[in-house]
């Protein structure tokens, strides 16, 4: 008894080796086909069933009694397979709804197959396949701060871990300042990196997937023209010559006459008043001259009544 189980561990260990592994790429979200094809008629076929190589999970069962082993929960619902296909001897089996959890995980498909005289021979392992599970990064935004002298670029929902590269003029590689990866609830990441581009002209941010070869580039000027603060400087520039010129001006025409400044005479009012016709002068001015002259004449004539009079008494 011992001999004949040793000798089916042989046997299943041969046939294991000869087996090649096979990588299968699927991406997060999706369904992916892993193919397996058997050599032999469907009446041959006693039972097979998938099986997750590492924690021995079954994806599916079939046996030709129509009794079946419990699926894995985590694989309820995710798994088709094609009854029909299998009198040419496929069983491939396709997983919907594939995870970033499904990464690098390893199925096989176990056979037991019986003999034209319907006798079963041991089980065989076939079909070994590995997935390698992707999703593409998306929003790819470059920005550029030219007061700070940085530039930011950012992406979001992809796997695996993305490569990064920033360049600038002619392709010059730059070195980060800062990158960051976040894992959202689905595992997928999302990455954040910073440069700084001083003296730059361009900037370019690369974020390449090595899993599905997806690359997404970015490039953007980093002149003083591409921050939309510089638009306000000509509007600014000409406020300032203005203001400048006002002031100009009015120190200019204040020390046009300092004299009559200091003296708070204004020059141009003392011209008009030298120059105003006199009848433009006011009644009430003119009056009060002929009034002053007519008392002038009353004191004049007085005084010599007063005269002729004194001497008149003394030569009496």
């Amino acid at each position: 008894m011992y001999s004949t189980i040793l000798l089916i561990l042989l046997l299943s260990a041969s046939t294991i080796g000869q087996i090649s592994e096979q990588f299968l790429s699927a991406t997060v979200g999706g369904s992916v086909l892993i193919p397996c094809s058997l050599p032999v008629p469907p009446q041959r076929i006693k039972w097979f069933y998938w099986q997750e190589e590492k924690f021995k999970k079954l994806l599916f069962h079939w046996h030709t009694s129509g009794q079946t082993l419990p699926i894995a929960e985590e694989y309820k619902n995710r798994c088709q397979v094609f009854p029909t296909e299998f009198s040419s001897g496929n069983i491939s089996i396709r997983l919907d709804n594939v995870t970033v959890g499904d990464d690098y995980k390893t199925f096989w498909a176990y056979v037991n197959l019986m003999d034209k005289k319907k006798v079963t021979k041991p089980s065989e392992q076939h079909c070994k396949s590995t997935l390698q599970v992707s999703a593409p990064y998306q929003h790819l935004v470059l920005t550029v701060n030219n007061t700070a002298n940085r530039a930011t670029c950012t992406a979001h929902g992809g796997y695996p871990e993305p490569e990064l590269k920033w360049s600038g003029d002619g392709g010059t590689k730059l070195e980060p300042q800062k990158t960051t990866m976040t894992p959202e609830a689905d595992l997928t990441y999302n990455i954040s990196s910073r440069v700084n581009v001083t003296g730059l002209q361009k900037v370019t941010c690369t974020v390449y997937n090595p899993t599905s070869n997806q690359t997404l580039t970015a490039t953007k000027d980093v002149s003083p023209g591409g921050d939309p603060q510089w638009k306000y400087w000509p509007i600014l520039i000409v406020i300032l010559i203005l203001i400048v010129i006002g002031i100009c001006v009015y120190y200019k025409r204040r020390n046009r006459n300092p004299q009559n400044q200091r003296n708070g005479t204004d020059p141009q009012r003392s011209v008009a008043g030298r120059n105003q016709p006199e009848e433009n002068i006011p009644l009430r001015r003119r009056n009060g001259s002929a009034e002053s002259s007519t008392d002038e004449d009353a004191a004049s004539g007085g005084g010599a009544s007063g005269g002729g009079g004194a001497e008149h008494d003394k030569s009496s």
